[in-house]
């Protein structure tokens, strides 16, 4: 079978891309972008061609599309033409899945690449080779987002369309739900919550939910949480490697440490020992494999720039306001004593436009901050909101900020000092950014 990919350098669609590449199939595809990932499916031996057009078009007996693609898409339209199938990445997924027996599934508005990653990092270290799809990078898995494994599948399953609900994992997690994607869910709050309850009621053995969550919490079969939960932090506090928590369960205490930073993490760790517990694995073997886990790529990926000066920068995929203040919490925590500076680019106009100030509320811990264009993510809709709108609440409550529209132009505009933290943060491609400021500030070293 031939596969066509339309959005095949994107995380998620990669993974899918890998895993039909390696079960034997004619795979290939296109997407608007060269990137890492695109030159990565290429030293692979998938072919992908830069830019959307009919020219590439090889008789594929499926075509498989990122719900960024519109409908529109020369390849797409002419699949539609000729009558070739054409599936969501989710739909693709659904089937690929339900090929294997054990399924743990991860889902939510907040949290669910590290959480993913944390549950492949435990079945592995307890002897198992799980499929992995991520929504990251990690270097635990042989291709980065994804790996082959056997009878389990960890999967990173994207709540931003209502197609999430016809999952039947055996195990989810559903880390929180805050509506972040509502304008897919014909903005209707109920039809949203509906959503998580079909997936809760589709799933056959457990429901991991936070037990505080308004929309998600009551739908859990066992809970995590602070004030309540089975699961529950009762202590936590930063450390020099990471964070240590004491939780409860079952009428006992545990110790949780970890190499993440972040209260959020906490959470995200505990929700893994609750559903693996769950699933038949020993809470204490479950605790000692957390503690070796390392971050994912762009989640909290730190880059010591002049130790000896106190400078280092935080590239991070944060791009909701809730991550980004869990964000700036965690940096604190691990950089106490520096000076923050932020560079944020939002990620799609009607993320913007429907959170109207929360992003500058939750940029207000940083100390100096510089906010770019929008990233649209291939959203053709309203652009009647500007990321001005974030520089103006920022400077009304008395902070330094400032526009800078050209992500290339902003490594430049950036201070030199030392005992500062600069934290680049975004879903769209930030991270350039952050790679020519490390590269200015290696040229500011050598000058010197």
């Amino acid at each position: 079978m031939k596969i066509h990919f339309v959005g095949i350098g994107g995380i998620g669609m990669s993974s899918l891309a890998l895993h039909a590449h390696l079960s034997g199939y004619n795979v290939y595809g296109s997407d608007i972008y060269k990137s890492e990932r695109t030159a990565f499916l290429k030293k692979v031996g998938i072919d992908v061609f830069i830019g959307h057009d009919e020219r590439n078009w090889r008789d594929p007996d499926l075509l498989v599309r990122t719900p960024a693609a519109p409908l529109e898409n020369p390849e797409i339209s002419r699949a539609k033409r000729e009558g070739i199938p054409v599936l969501t990445r989710a739909k693709f997924m659904k089937e690929l899945v339900e090929e294997i027996p054990l399924q743990f599934a991860v889902t939510g508005t907040d949290g669910k690449t590290t959480t993913t990653a944390m549950i492949t990092h435990v079945l592995m270290e307890l002897g198992q080779k799980p499929t992995a799809f991520l929504g990251g990078v990690h270097k635990l898995l042989e291709y980065g987002n994804y790996q082959k494994g056997q009878n389990i599948v960890v999967y990173e399953l994207d709540e931003s369309q209502p197609e999430f609900c016809d999952f039947s994992p055996d195990y989810v997690i559903i880390t929180n739900s805050r509506g972040d994607h509502l304008e897919n869910f014909r903005n209707d709050r109920a039809f949203y919550q509906n959503c998580f309850e079909k997936l809760a009621a589709n799933t056959k053995r457990g429901v991991v939910t936070f037990a505080e969550d308004e929309i998600s919490g009551d739908l859990g079969t066992i809970t995590f949480g602070v004030r309540k939960g089975d699961f529950r932090i009762e202590e936590r506090r930063a450390t020099s490697f990471g964070q240590s928590a004491v939780f409860k369960a079952f009428g006992k205490r545990y110790t949780l440490k970890l190499r993440v930073f972040g209260f959020h993490n906490a959470l995200n760790a505990l929700s893994v020992v609750a559903m693996l517990h769950h699933s038949g694995l020993k809470i204490e073997d479950i605790v000692s494999t957390l503690e070796t886990f390392e971050g994912t790529d762009r989640r909290f990926s730190v880059t010591p720039l002049a130790e000896d000066q106190n400078i280092t920068l935080i590239d991070d995929y944060a791009h909701t306001p809730d991550e980004i203040k869990s964000l700036l919490q965690a940096a604190q925590e691990a950089f106490p004593n520096t000076y923050k500076v932020v560079v944020f680019q939002p990620h799609r106009y009607s993320r913007l436009l429907r959170e109207d100030g929360n992003f500058a509320r939750a940029l207000t811990n940083a100390d100096e901050i510089y906010v770019t264009d929008v990233y649209s993510a291939f959203e053709t809709g309203s652009r009647a909101v500007s990321s001005d709108v974030i520089v103006k609440g920022l400077a009304e409550a008395g902070k330094k900020a400032f526009y800078v529209p050209c992500v290339g132009d902003v490594a430049n505009r950036l201070p030199i000092k030392s005992s500062t933290t600069y934290l680049f943060v975004g879903a769209g491609d930030i991270t350039k950014a952050s790679k020519m400021f490390t590269e200015r500030f290696s040229s500011h070293i050598l000058s010197k």
